[in-house]
């Protein structure tokens, strides 16, 4: 059956945000060109942009892509936490090990972009606040998350995302050390227990 031109528009969007994530995985934010992403994808350039209108839309919709994928995999790991696991534990370390993945990278590379370059900065403002909003219901959907107070939930989300992510970015030019990155993961579930008298998401 013949795709419709909906289908067709899907589909070479879809190629162009995997080429696009693979080669800035591969070769950085700074060498991917729409020439080097258009050749991964299989499309020409002028392809691109009758999908996008500039760079930073493209940059924006490839963000989002990330952070679909990103929170997508974090929903599916927490509820295969099994029942005799703390949940804490093993939501920090389904966090530390989505925050490591090459493709969050992509991530890292275009907020710090965004740093200095203002269109960049107003395409991913927007993503990025969508984005704290998912993990926040993700995090709110885990066994226990109802123990925290209200007003101190979407701190303490907030403090473990920036400890992952902080981490994930240094571990790339820093020697890295496996035992502290599981004591990392003890000692912040040793420290959040201790704030709540009932242990909080230690306890499935």
């Amino acid at each position: 059956m013949a795709r419709t031109q909906q289908q067709r528009r899907e589909e070479t969007v879809g190629r162009l945000l995997e080429a696009c994530i693979a080669s800035i995985v591969e070769v950085g934010y700074a060498r991917a060109s729409a020439a080097v992403i258009t050749k991964r994808a299989g499309v020409s350039v002028g392809a691109l942009f009758r999908h996008f209108e500039t760079m930073g839309d493209f940059m924006a919709a490839t963000a989002s892509e990330v952070l679909r994928r990103q929170v997508e995999s974090f929903t599916k790991q927490a509820a295969e936490i099994p029942a005799d696991r703390p949940a804490l534990e093993a939501a920090l370390t389904i966090l530390r090990d989505i925050t490591t993945s090459p493709t969050n990278a992509v991530l890292y590379e275009l907020m710090i972009a965004a740093r200095t370059d203002e269109k960049l900065n107003n395409h991913l403002r927007d993503v990025l606040a969508q984005y704290k909003a998912k993990i926040y219901d993700a995090a709110g959907a885990l066994p226990g998350a109802e123990s925290f107070p209200e007003e101190t939930f979407p701190v303490l989300v907030a403090l473990l995302t920036n400890v992952f992510d902080g981490a994930a970015i240094t571990r790339e030019v820093l020697p890295r050390d496996p035992d502290i990155e599981q004591q990392r993961i003890q000692l912040l579930t040793t420290l959040i227990n201790g704030v709540l008298p009932n242990g909080g998401l230690a306890e499935s």
